[in-house]
């Protein structure tokens, strides 16, 4: 069985707003967390394991709070660029935490000789077993950087990608701004920063027009962590996915995009508290197959669920109760003629050629 790269996953920020812990089995939290949250927790270690997660894009994602407002919760939140730079160490610090940890679950991999070695136990299955899963740290909204030096340290950290915006705004325009906006003269200021550091991009959250001036404009490898296909959504509410105009692009650049298992992304017929049997895997299925229809091959899309920052359960396909069966997709794709070639490049080869092309 084909292991799986997750390229999105909110893990320090869900831990530490909700105190959750993703070491433990998915139904021992929600035990815990009995009617505290609408969406109920899908992450665990024990069901990480269950799908063949090997490494995981584990953000760094912070809530900017106005200016003048109450005292932001460091770690979580900002006001300023010295507060961010707080705040995203205390979630570096948190992931360092999960490295240190003497149960050997999870490894943070700062740099080239770790991937490889992670990928070389993850391609051996006697060793996938009891191998850690890999973190590759991920920045979700930069919108609050104090200079473009601090990235030097987020990469010592193992920073390997950014996703410039979720709020919008200073460097570029987001999803829910105005789609005649879109980079702004500072943005490509960071553009270029990131190019010279050798960092992915990540286009997720952008508009549409910021996303093709960003996948124009830069020289560096580009991904979409987390997005689906607009053409597939009846009535999209904004430009949160990806038009197939952009989707082409992305392919021209050798990009590689992460479909989401969220409902609302899968299905503008979703309403929360509907009839889950009307969104299955077949669904995230159809998206990973426009992708690879546009392109003509498998070479890129891949998955990137967004659990539990963007979703949770019941928002999720039919035959999913957490993250441990998002491997269900394997068969869902070898239904549909997929070869177990192009399912491994869709589980796992195409983030790895993503992250093998930038420089550690």
């Amino acid at each position: 069985m084909t292991w799986i790269i997750d390229a999105h996953q909110d893990i320090a920020y869900e831990s530490l707003l909700h105190r959750r812990d993703y070491k433990r089995p998915v139904a021992e939290s929600r035990a815990a967390e009995a009617g505290n949250h609408d969406r109920q927790i899908t992450l665990g270690y024990p069901e990480y394991r269950q799908a063949q997660i090997g490494i995981i894009f584990a953000t760094v994602f912070l809530e900017k709070i106005r200016p003048g407002a109450r005292e932001p919760q460091i770690g979580i939140e900002y006001r300023t660029p010295d507060e961010f730079h707080r705040s995203v160490q205390t979630q570096i610090d948190f992931y360092q935490r999960w490295n240190d940890d003497p149960d050997g679950k999870f490894r943070l991999l700062r740099g080239r000789n770790a991937w490889n070695e992670q990928v070389s136990i993850l391609n051996d299955p006697e060793r996938r077993e009891t191998a850690p899963i890999g973190i590759v740290l991920l920045i979700e909204g930069a919108e609050g950087l104090r200079s473009f030096a601090d990235l030097d340290e987020y990469i010592d950290a193992g920073l390997r990608l950014i996703g410039p915006v979720w709020g919008g705004g200073r460097w570029c325009a987001c999803a829910w701004e105005d789609p005649r906006d879109g980079f702004t003269s500072e943005g490509y200021e960071l553009l270029n920063a990131m190019n010279e550091r050798g960092l992915i991009l990540d286009v997720s959250h952008m508009n549409k027009k910021s996303a093709e001036q960003a996948l124009t404009r830069y020289d560096g490898a580009v991904a979409a962590t987390h997005c689906n296909c607009a053409a597939l959504l009846k009535r999209p509410e904004d430009q949160r996915h990806l038009h197939d105009e952009t989707i082409r692009l992305m392919i021209e650049r050798n990009g590689v995009i992460g479909v989401i298992p969220g409902n609302e992304f899968l299905s503008s017929e979703w309403k929360p508290g509907g009839d889950r049997r009307l969104i299955t895997l077949d669904t995230l299925a159809d998206h990973i197959d426009h992708i690879c229809q546009l392109a003509g091959n498998a070479d890129n899309a891949a998955l990137g669920t967004d659990f539990d920052g963007g979703f949770g359960y019941p928002d999720i396909p039919y035959e999913m109760n957490h993250i441990g069966d998002l491997g269900k997709i394997r068969g869902r794709l070898e239904n549909r003629g997929y070869s177990a070639s192009d399912i491994a490049k869709i589980c796992h080869g195409n983030w790895r050629r993503i992250i093998e092309s930038g420089a550690f």
